[in-house]
């Protein structure tokens, strides 16, 4: 017959095993403790992580008060500090009075037509816009992109045009636009009023204007010397001075698929 085999074990006494329990319910206890421990600490430091990120995406989500929207030239933004607007009736500019070579020279420099920058399909769809086929583009051999300008130009341009025209006959005696069109030239002055308005309610600016007793005056007198927070306009005409498309106006003609609107929109 084969060999049999049985299992040998050694009998303990009492307080041996008693001994033996007590130090596996006491490693138990200490294990069940100190993963508790560990539990407590990773939901701790998650809650924490979870609120870290919360409060970064609420910091970081604009608001319908901050949004910017997109333009190519917003990397030109510079802001100049606090600027304190002189707001005198009898300041000196180079921007104000008498007509002169000097002050044409100060307002063909902030308005000057033909600025022209170029845009990408991308660009154009970021700025909210959508591509039609009436939109100006350049020859293939200038990059075939979107031509474009930059807003500020246009509304320095309005301002120049009411300025003149508060001149009368100084200047529109020789505007070929005036000479040639007199009805038209009005309209072109009512837009620009009327943009104008659209620029500034739109701005609604809030800076507080406060009112000082004058001698001689009955009523007290508004302060416009008011500080301003503003952008830097010369980085801004040097990105598009920088940016600009230099083509001549033999070159500057309809795509063939461009097709015209009936009138300006």
């Amino acid at each position: 017959m084969g060999k049999e085999y049985s299992a040998q074990y050694s009998p303990v006494n009492g307080a041996e095993d008693e001994k033996l329990l007590h130090r596996g319910t006491e490693t138990r206890s200490h294990s069940k403790s100190r993963f508790l421990q560990v539990s407590l600490w990773l939901i701790h430091g998650v809650l924490i992580s979870v609120t870290l990120l919360f409060f970064t995406l609420w910091a970081r989500a604009p608001s319908k008060n901050d949004i910017l929207l997109y333009s190519p030239a917003n990397e030109a933004i510079e802001y100049k500090g606090i600027v304190r607007f002189n707001g005198s009736w009898d300041r000196h500019s180079v921007y104000r009075g008498n007509p002169s070579p000097d002050l044409e020279v100060a307002w063909n420099g902030v308005t000057a037509d033909g600025r022209f920058v170029s845009m990408t399909l991308e660009q154009l769809f970021k700025s909210g816009e959508e591509p039609a086929p009436f939109m100006a583009r350049y020859p293939e051999e200038y990059s075939g992109n979107y031509l474009a300008s930059v807003e500020v130009i246009h509304q320095l341009h309005c301002i120049n045009m009411v300025r003149q025209s508060s001149w009368g006959d100084h200047y529109l005696a020789d505007d070929p636009d005036f000479i040639l069109s007199p009805d038209g030239w009005r309209i072109h002055l009512d837009h620009c009023v009327e943009f104008l308005r659209q620029v500034i309610m739109c701005h609604s600016d809030v800076t507080i204007v406060t009112h000082d007793w004058v001698d001689g005056l009955d009523d007290p007198y508004p302060n416009f010397n008011v500080p301003h927070q503003c952008r830097d306009l010369e980085k801004i005409l040097d990105w598009v001075d920088g940016h600009r498309v230099y083509i001549p106006q033999s070159k500057l003609i309809r795509q063939e698929d461009n097709v015209d609107l009936p009138s300006p929109p």
